[in-house]
Formats: C-alpha cells, sequence, structure tokens
C-alpha cells in the first residue's frame, strides 16, 4: 500500500459518497410515499383491498424488501466501522499538520481568530491577500496607520481584533492569508478557514474551534 493509492481510494469513496447520498434521499422519498399507502389503506379498507390486488402484477414489494435489506446491512456494517474509527481519527489528528475549520457564522470565525493568535502568544500577525490582486489592503493600512510589507500588512497582536473588524466592516474578510511565527491561517470566507502549523499547534487550534467546528 501506498500514500498514492491510499489517496486514490479516499477520492474513489467520496465519489461513491455523493451516490449514496443520492440513494438515501430516494429511499427517504420512498418510505414516505409508503407511509401515504399505509394511512389510506388504515382509513379505508376498500382501498387496502384495491391496493392488494394492484401490486399482485408488480415488483413493489420485493424490491422495498430488498433494498431495506441492503440499507440494513449498510447501517450494520456502518456502526461498525464507527467503532473502529475512532482509534484512526485518534491517530489522523496525531499527525496532520493541516487542518480545514468550518463555522456556524461570521462571530465564530472572528472569535476563533483571535483566541487562536493569543493562544500561540504571537506579538504581531502578516496579513496579505491569499493571490496578489485580489484585495488591496493599502488604504486599510493608511487608515489604520498600520506597518506595510511587500504585499500585505503587519499587525500587532494588541491591535489584531480592531483590524478583523475594520476587514469586516470592508466587506474584505475573505481570501486572505494570517501568518505568525507559528501558524498559517487561511481565511477562505467568513465561515471558512485553513489552518497549517505544527501538529501541536493544530491541536490548541482545534480545542479552541470546539463545539463550533464541524
Amino acid at each position: 500500500m501506498t500514500l498514492a493509492k491510499l489517496q486514490g481510494d479516499l477520492l474513489k469513496v467520496r465519489e461513491d459518497l455523493t451516490r449514496a447520498k443520492k440513494a438515501n434521499e430516494g429511499f427517504e422519498r420512498v418510505l414516505q410515499e409508503m407511509s401515504i399507502l399505509k394511512s389510506r389503506s388504515i382509513a379505508n379498507p376498500a382501498t387496502k383491498s384495491q391496493l392488494v390486488e394492484e401490486l399482485k402484477g408488480k415488483e413493489i414489494l420485493d424490491l422495498f424488501s430488498s433494498v431495506e435489506l441492503d440499507f440494513e446491512e449498510l447501517r450494520q456494517t456502518m456502526a461498525k466501522q464507527s467503532i473502529e474509527k475512532e482509534g484512526i481519527i485518534d491517530f489522523i489528528e496525531s499527525i496532520r499538520t493541516k487542518k480545514t475549520f468550518s463555522f456556524e457564522d461570521t462571530q465564530a470565525t472572528l472569535s476563533f481568530l483571535e483566541k487562536s493568535v493569543e493562544a500561540l502568544d504571537a506579538s504581531h500577525v502578516a496579513v496579505k491577500p491569499e493571490f496578489i490582486g485580489l484585495i488591496d489592503l493599502g488604504p486599510l493600512a493608511v487608515e489604520h496607520k498600520l506597518m506595510r510589507s511587500n504585499s500585505g500588512v503587519i499587525v500587532e497582536k494588541e491591535r489584531f481584533s480592531e483590524f478583523l473588524v475594520a476587514l469586516l466592516s470592508k466587506k474584505m474578510f475573505h481570501d486572505l492569508v494570517f501568518e505568525t511565527d507559528r501558524v498559517k491561517i487561511v481565511l477562505k470566507n467568513a465561515r471558512e478557514i485553513m489552518v497549517e502549523a505544527e501538529n501541536s499547534n493544530i491541536r490548541t487550534m482545534a480545542r479552541i474551534a470546539k463545539p463550533t467546528v464541524y
């Protein structure tokens, strides 16, 4: 087994999951339709008798039983996997140096950034656009009297919260990179952040993110 094969297997699983989700949604519709038939049959015996006759020439009942059995086998397999994967998840979290965090709202993202900079004891934060030319931080640097860097600005820790609010008010709270001597934080949008750091720092930030991260 190679890492390349492992990655390929995961990509295949992700593709299959998309199809599995569609199958689950389809079966949910079937259950709703069957529930309607059940209610009508209970309410009117004549309807039930008519349904029994109509079903004689169709494979609906056998198909339903077969599909339900497949779903039950899948549920049992997933229950077994859920026990096995706990140890794997712990292992993954102990070696990762990159992690994506998603938040319920912008305020949760702001709080995460503020607490992370504080917890990692950064004296300052370098801020720049993720892509050159996408965002111009120049006017903001002048307005808030910030030190300029080649492609962004340098913000002291004491002013970081103030700077985040300014970014938000200027509708610039996206596609930005925040860097300290211990972490690189990529703000994709107001609710999604990607972090690169040593594993110990990743774990620290994961604790900060709970329970809003998912």
